[in-house]
């Protein structure tokens, strides 16, 4: 499998998933016009990530870092998506790590990430800065 790199803009978050050091990564803000068409190419990577992981006798520690800013309701539907295939590997037993870095400033941010985890049934750490 190939990096995938979106670089971010004012609207859109960037995305760093690497499978050779298994750090995926989403930071900035998530504002997409058309947040269907956005995250997609994102979906279909780590679904095939993940069965390419699932498919190996010996998981590897795989480490997912969202640190975003702001993130609005369509956006949230397509993390929820995402975090649900993290889910499914969490449950079928890959070594998998999710950090919802936040603004220490901004409690709200830390509660999304709290319930985004308990809705897709896979545990979150919370983790602040500034």
């Amino acid at each position: 499998m190939d990096l995938l790199r979106i670089e971010s803009t004012k609207f859109t978050p960037g995305i760093v998933l690497d499978p050779h050091t298994n750090v995926l990564e989403f930071y900035g803000f998530s504002l997409p016009e058309n947040a269907i068409e956005f995250y997609q190419p994102v979906i279909n990577w780590i679904t095939k990530y993940k069965n390419d992981v699932l498919s190996l006798s010996n998981y590897p520690q795989i480490h997912v870092i969202f640190k975003l800013s702001y993130y609005n309701s369509s956006s949230l539907r397509k993390l929820i998506e995402i975090f649900t295939l993290f889910s499914e590997m969490y449950h079928k037993g890959v070594p998998i790590t999710i950090s919802w870095q936040y603004d220490s400033e901004d409690p709200s941010m830390a509660e999304s990430g709290k319930e985004i985890g308990e809705i897709t049934k896979i545990p979150v750490t919370l983790v602040a800065y500034n």
